[in-house]
């Protein structure tokens, strides 16, 4: 959740068991086949049945502020309960220059500097090509040499969807935090969206172990969850806004 914005696409789906076969038709928790009931602090959230997914229009999100959701829902004869509280970043992140403008490939990095929300030490950053397609690849890059066209097709969303983290920042008051998006998260001549999100304690710890779910001995373990009861996923809340530039060949 966002402060300054509603509660919007909050979606409760259901577990199946390992090798069984995912049942599509009831993935998604409903009011009326799983007799759902979920809340943010109280207030009770509508079910979107053509999207399927939860909101509250009248619920406004601010800063600094603790949130719980509570879910009770019935699967497969079962009546079930989880609960999760997030507490949402304090103000002070503010973006100090929001577009970049043009940016020459190896011969420039686009450089975002921002102040950070008190107390919030974690940032993600989502690094997204406005127009990625075969055509715009950038073939002659430093990483991989001698990309073919069809190479690049096998992986075209990999290339597409980039992401980094930077945790432990100094979060001080009036602090100024510096952060250059590299060559290996822009592989399209494009105009890009960068989408900065300082993000709390249960967005953070689901971002750090989403990937690494399998131990050197072989057995499976599940990211880092904060809820309680008989549920697991994520309920996060961050700060964010969002940086543009154009990348040009050099």
């Amino acid at each position: 959740m966002y402060p300054g914005e509603t509660v919007n696409k909050i979606k409760l789906t259901r577990n199946f068991p390992l090798e069984t076969e995912l049942d599509s038709a009831n993935l998604i928790l409903t009011p009326e086949k799983n007799s759902v009931s979920a809340s943010i602090n109280g207030v009770q959230l509508i079910f979107d049945e053509t999207n399927g997914y939860y909101y509250n229009n009248n619920l406004l999100i601010e800063n600094d502020k603790t949130y719980k959701l509570q879910i009770s829902a019935v699967i497969e004869g079962r009546q079930l309960y989880a609960e999760s509280e997030t507490t949402t970043p304090k103000t002070g992140f503010k973006i100090l220059n929001k577009n970049l403008g043009d940016i020459k490939y190896v011969q420039q990095r686009a450089k975002l500097q921002f102040n950070p929300a008190e107390g919030t030490g974690f940032y993600a950053f989502s690094i997204r090509p406005q127009n990625a397609t075969l055509d715009n690849f950038i073939y002659n890059n430093p990483y991989i040499p001698n990309l073919e066209r069809k190479d690049v097709e096998e992986e075209f969303n990999r290339y597409i969807y980039q992401m980094n983290l930077i945790i432990n920042v100094n979060s001080s008051p009036g602090e100024i935090i510096d952060y250059e998006v590299r060559e290996l998260n822009t592989w399209f001549y494009s105009d890009y969206k960068v989408i900065v999100y300082g993000g709390d304690e249960n967005f953070k710890d689901y971002l750090l172990t989403v990937n690494r779910v399998q131990q050197p001995d072989g057995n499976f373990i599940e990211p880092e969850f904060h809820f309680l009861g008989d549920g697991i996923g994520i309920f996060g809340s961050a700060v964010k806004d969002t940086v543009t530039f154009n990348l040009l060949p050099r």
